[in-house]
């Protein structure tokens, strides 16, 4: 077993053990493609795709939104996405880092 498969199962595994702390989360993706004249709106379409995800911290800056950082497994390129929603509660994607294993992300949560 190969030292990347090693780790990749390791991940999997600490998914697994922290048991309901993983919660699933949906990362979406609007793509506009035109505007509508008649109907002054625009056309866009959605992509989505299912992602487990650990919200790890929440904080409050001095400004409106809370910021959250959330850990994913690798997989998920969140540079094609731009929202994640988890529960009710929808988050942009502000940044966010993938080393091949895990993905973290910095979100902030949309005023309700």
């Amino acid at each position: 077993m190969s030292l990347n498969a090693k780790i990749r199962a390791a991940v999997n595994k600490a998914f697994t053990a922290v048991g309901d702390l993983v919660v699933t989360g949906t990362l979406s993706s609007r793509k506009v493609s035109n505007y509508d004249f008649a109907n002054r709106g625009v056309v866009s379409s959605v992509s989505t795709s299912s992602v487990e995800v650990i919200i790890q911290s929440t904080q409050k800056p001095s400004g409106d939104g809370f910021t959250v950082t959330a850990l994913m497994k690798f997989g998920p390129d969140l540079s094609v996405y731009d929202t994640l929603t988890v529960g009710s509660d929808i988050y942009n994607i502000a940044d966010y880092s993938d080393d091949g294993f895990l993905v973290t992300a910095i979100l902030v949560k949309e005023r309700s």
